[in-house]
């Protein structure tokens, strides 16, 4: 890897040529595009192109598409250009500037003809948590110094978003890009957009706003620095932050956070249009989460079925800052094949950016709670009817290694996904232990009737109890049942009740799921083949169990707090 520069570019940018990334914006045989950063002294520029074993003649230029880029430190050209009618399989050395600037001298390679077999890396969260000054990347570049030395003929770095801190900070870009010379201008840098990326600082003067933290409807600094250096094929409006390209017999799609109807909707249009034997997707956000407190798929507007129709092999996903690797999920329900389902992989974070809270959930096969302060990898390694994904700490320990075999319909190590005789219940992707006590959820026809006072209670509510009537205070709602009543009461006022309640063997009163659900505005799916009932909830929040005040009151209840002893932080990674 390149050496670093002689000085660490904190800010604003100068005539000389800073930032260098490579990218695939088109054919990788034949087809790459650089950009780079300059002050406002530099209004064009070029990329020059020689292959490796020619000589002046050979010798190509492309002219840079060159726009304007106003930061919160200053304003700066970002140059973009493509090399175009390349040959495949070829390595190429290349320069970028104008006459008086140049970089240094770099190179890269085309994407081989009839390639069957190659490899590549995927990071996520490589994001420093120094929101206002210059991140450190130190440890994401030691990281992949290791992962170089493991995988040394990777083709290119995908990334599962927040890339940085705070993306509308162009300091933070500075740090990013710093840590990446010598690697993001020698392989091709496949960003996906996370929350960080659309992330901004402003000054508020409402106490609740004390965090200062807002996020953005598009990632703007991201889409504007890279608008020509991806591929321009994304829904309309919301390109740069989607896109997706092939390598070897693999199509990669790439979602932004962002309008998750219209994104789902491109989603599986753009993975049914492809013909490669391997289709993989990106998000940030998982659609099973493993943080206690995070919110799933059943809240992003469709999405899960989008992701259901596309059909996708893997989901890359990040955000979380721990290991996970799901069972084959379609329309909510886990299987064993990988023909049945897509297998959603969240991957540690890169950067060293902790959170110890996370747990494992029933939809996971593999977790590993990333609780130390190290960096995570994964290596892909294609071929026409395996796929391998093998994670790695930065010190060299294997998290987790398994294999898509196509031939055979297999994955291994062979999955066997839980099935239960009885329904069980969930809470965010955990099991609520009901069947300590004996108590058991019911089902009538189409009706699922739960003993929600223990459920509530397994989840940190507040729950007290008289005969025959029980009072819940959860998520801001306080919620009145009595036995054989068809009416309950919602904050004082009457809520009929589809089914009436009921009393158990065990003396446990037992409500319609659905009854329950639209009082405390929950949502809920039922896994049939798995027979589970998960709920959940619209914000990335747990309830928290009431504490008496010193006065011996009971305080209102509040929101982010501990499920099964496991705390969680309150705070979104």
């Amino acid at each position: 890897m390149q050496n670093a520069c002689a000085r660490k570019p904190l800010r604003g940018s100068t005539a000389m040529p800073d930032r260098v990334m490579l990218s695939i914006c088109g054919d990788a045989k034949t087809t790459m595009a650089v950009s780079w950063r300059t002050d406002l002294s530099v209004t064009g520029g070029e990329l020059i192109v020689r292959p490796e074993w020619g000589g002046e003649k050979e010798t190509m230029r492309f002219a840079a598409n060159t726009r304007r880029l106003t930061s919160d430190v200053d304003d700066s050209m970002i140059h973009t250009a493509a090399a175009e009618g390349l040959a495949p399989g070829t390595r190429y050395f290349y320069t970028v500037g104008d006459e008086t600037h140049r970089s240094p001298e770099a190179s890269f390679e085309t994407e081989p003809e009839h390639l069957t077999h190659y490899r590549f890396l995927v990071i996520a969260d490589q994001q420093n948590d120094e929101p206002f000054e210059a991140p450190n990347y130190a440890p994401v570049r030691r990281m992949l110094e290791a992962a170089f030395k493991r995988c040394p003929d990777a083709r290119f770095i995908l990334t599962l978003g927040d890339n940085v801190s705070n993306g509308q900070n162009e300091i933070q870009w500075n740090g990013m890009f710093y840590g990446m010379r010598g690697i993001c201008d020698r392989l091709p840098f496949m960003m996906a957009t996370g929350n960080h990326d659309n992330r901004g600082y402003r000054v508020y003067e409402s106490p609740e706003n004390t965090s200062g933290k807002f996020y953005l409807t598009h990632a703007d600094y991201f889409d504007t620095m890279l608008e020509d250096a991806y591929p321009k094929n994304g829904p309309e409006g919301y390109q740069t932050e989607n896109y997706s390209f092939d390598y070897g017999d693999v199509h990669f799609s790439i979602l932004g956070i962002n309008e998750f109807g219209k994104i789902g909707k491109w989603f599986a249009e753009d993975m049914s249009a492809s013909d490669k034997r391997w289709k993989l997707g990106v998000f940030h956000f998982p659609l099973y989460p493993v943080m206690p407190e995070g919110v799933s798929g059943l809240y992003m507007e469709g999405l899960n079925d989008c992701i259901d129709q596309a059909k996708p092999d893997i989901l890359l996903e990040g955000h979380e800052h721990s290991f996970a690797r799901s069972y084959p999920i379609r329309g909510n329900e886990m299987f064993d094949r990988p023909s049945q389902g897509t297998v959603h992989y969240i991957l540690g974070n890169s950067g060293e950016n902790v959170f110890s809270s996370n747990a494992d959930k029933v939809w996971y096969d593999k977790f590993y709670p990333q609780e130390e302060k190290n960096c995570m990898y994964a290596i892909v390694d294609v071929t026409p009817d395996r796929l391998t994904v093998s994670a790695f700490l930065d010190d060299g320990r294997a998290v987790d290694r398994f294999t898509i075999d196509k031939s055979v319909d297999e994955i291994d190590p062979p999955l066997i996904a839980p099935i239960y005789r009885h329904p069980r219940m969930a809470f965010k992707g955990a099991l609520v232990e009901l069947a300590a006590r004996d108590v058991n959820v019911r089902r009538e026809g189409e009706t699922f009737l739960v003993p929600f006072a223990v459920c509530a209670q397994s989840i940190g509510a507040g729950v007290a109890k008289t005969a025959g009537r029980v009072t819940i205070e959860l998520y801001g709602v306080t919620a009145v049942f009595e036995q054989d009543s068809a009416t309950a009461l919602r904050n004082g006022e009457p809520f009929a009740l589809s089914h009436p309640v009921i009393r158990g063997d065990r003396g446990e009163l037992y409500a319609a799921l659905d009854d329950v659900a639209a009082i405390f505005d929950l949502r809920w799916v039922y896994a049939a083949r798995n027979n589970i009932l998960d709920i959940d909830y619209s914000e990335e929040d747990y309830p928290r169990s009431r504490q008496p005040e010193p006065d011996g009151s009971m305080p209102v209840l509040h929101h982010g707090c501990a499920f099964g002893g496991i705390r969680a932080p309150g705070v979104n990674p």
